[in-house]
């Protein structure tokens, strides 16, 4: 209902639909908490762990505490206005000093109901941070401006943005910042807790952090994002858990140590040769091929290139000029293996991580089956292709003073990465094979 709609239903009428707006919206909200509509996929009112519904209780407690002296207030106040309303000749009322048991009365009540609060909140906090079990999974959770790392040292795995968890097993997080202040929450996990940079140890000191210990108990994908302003994309600095069943776990985690082992095998002996132009050519957004806005070399044969992973950037066939045959399509596995090569070969691995590769970089994130993630720079875009390019192009259009440099836009206070736009769709296409 709009305010024009209320103000013309005048005052009386106006106040009863926006109370019973305010109604509807409550009975939403427990129809959320009872599981009735479980639509929202960052709610806090179904945890999928004893550590949120804990401290779902704590606010439950609260709630109902606070519900309840606020109905008594609204009776009182009602009853005052109507039996001590003002009346057609009616005497001053009579002036008391006050009402020493009634006094006494406000002042307990409420001091026991801060008890019956303060009670269950403290054994909850303490319960919160008990130690992890030893059999627990331990994870390091580190924050960035503007992305999340994952490391599994017991694994000896590193990943971002998406926390893959087993089920049934208890977690130990670990967390700190590289940079400034974060606030790692996975809303049906549970609450809040901040991600802060680790003060310089003295030495026989362990580093500090803070911890949350939990088990997650469905399987499932659990949205969660910084909850603590951290700089110009704070906004777009999510993450995702990953619940799945131990078997599946374990399954991850052998993809992961595999990496992108199998990439890069040597050409396959006999291999057709494959004419030399200056660069990719780039796909048109419908499929199709078109060559680059460069000159063509001229005298050169169309050749279809080598299936396989011996394809260098150079090594795609000469564009179709006026008398030459037909350059049939590269394959997406061509594609890929060029992409590759311009990724281990330019700066890319000054900052990313593959598993299985020679890239070892560790100020961005570790890439290693990054096409299997669903979004892109911490949830700012969708995992695909066209986003992929844009990103590699230029991230500070996807993601506001994100710190990689772009094609011809420096970052971070790295140079350009100095990708043609062929290079650009070669490595988006390698990214996306990884999975």
């Amino acid at each position: 209902m709009s305010l024009r709609e209320v103000a013309a239903a005048g005052p009386l009428r106006g106040g009863v639909r926006q109370a019973g707006v305010v109604i509807a919206l409550l009975l939403t909200g427990i129809g959320v908490a009872r599981g009735q509509e479980p639509r929202y996929p960052q709610t806090t009112f179904e945890p999928v762990s004893a550590y949120g519904a804990s401290q779902n209780a704590v606010f439950a407690n609260t709630f109902w505490w606070t519900m309840g002296i606020l109905a008594l207030v609204i009776v009182l106040t009602l009853y005052a206005a109507w039996r001590f309303r003002e009346r057609p000749d009616s005497p001053e009322p009579e002036h008391i000093h006050g009402n020493t048991v009634l006094e006494i009365a406000w002042t307990l009540i409420p001091a026991v109901i801060v008890v019956l609060i303060a009670i269950p909140t403290i054994r909850t906090i303490f319960e919160n941070q008990r130690d992890a079990p030893a059999d627990a999974l331990r994870v390091e959770v580190v924050g960035h401006q503007w992305w999340w790392e994952f490391r599994y040292p017991e694994q000896g795995l590193v990943t971002a943005n998406q926390l893959y968890l087993p089920v049934g097993r208890p977690i130990d997080l670990r967390l700190h910042s590289a940079d400034v202040i974060h606030s790692f929450w996975i809303p049906r996990i549970g609450g809040k807790r901040d991600v802060n940079p680790q003060a310089k140890a003295h030495e026989g000191e362990q580093p500090s952090f803070n911890r949350i210990s939990f088990t997650v108990d469905s399987a499932g994908f659990y949205p969660g994002q910084c909850a603590e302003y951290c700089g110009d994309s704070h906004a777009i600095m999510r993450m995702s858990v990953v619940a799945v069943a131990p078997a599946e776990f374990d399954g991850w985690v052998a993809a992961m140590r595999r990496g992108d082992a199998a990439g890069g095998a040597p050409q396959a002996a006999g291999a057709q040769p494959v004419a030399q132009v200056s660069q990719l050519t780039v796909p048109t957004p419908t499929g199709a091929a078109q060559a680059p806005p460069t000159q063509a070399t001229p005298a050169q044969p169309a050749v279809a290139p080598a299936a396989g992973p011996g394809l260098d950037l150079g090594a795609l066939p000469s564009p179709t000029g006026i008398g030459s045959a037909v350059r049939p399509p590269v394959s997406d596995a061509a594609w890929a293996e060029a992409g590759r090569r311009v990724f281990l070969s330019k700066t890319c691995t000054a900052c990313h991580a593959i598993q299985g590769t020679t890239a070892v970089g560790a100020i961005g994130p570790n890439l290693t089956r990054v096409g299997a993630r669903p979004d892109i720079g911490a949830g700012a875009v969708d995992n695909e292709l066209e986003n992929l390019v844009r990103w590699i192009r230029d991230p500070q259009s996807v993601k506001p003073g994100a710190l990689m440099p772009g094609a011809q836009k420096p970052g971070g206070n790295f140079p350009p990465t100095g990708l043609s736009e062929a290079e650009i769709q070669a490595v988006a296409r390698y990214l996306l094979s990884l999975r």
